[in-house]
């Protein structure tokens, strides 16, 4: 078992997709990319709203 090998992969998916696990390791290649690109949409949309309220 890779957790009592390495105590510090407590928490840590196996999938590679992530440094945490959050069930993405369930998705299929077409969801995770879709998933990805939804992600990027939204930090998109935080950082120009940022950028807004900087004025």
């Amino acid at each position: 078992m890779r957790v009592q090998a390495n105590p510090a992969d407590i928490g840590r998916c196996g999938c590679g997709r992530r440094d945490y696990c959050d069930g993405s390791h369930g998705l299929s290649e077409e969801q995770w990319q879709a998933r990805l690109a939804e992600e990027q949409k939204q930090a998109e949309q935080l950082a120009a709203e940022a950028d807004f309220g900087d004025d």
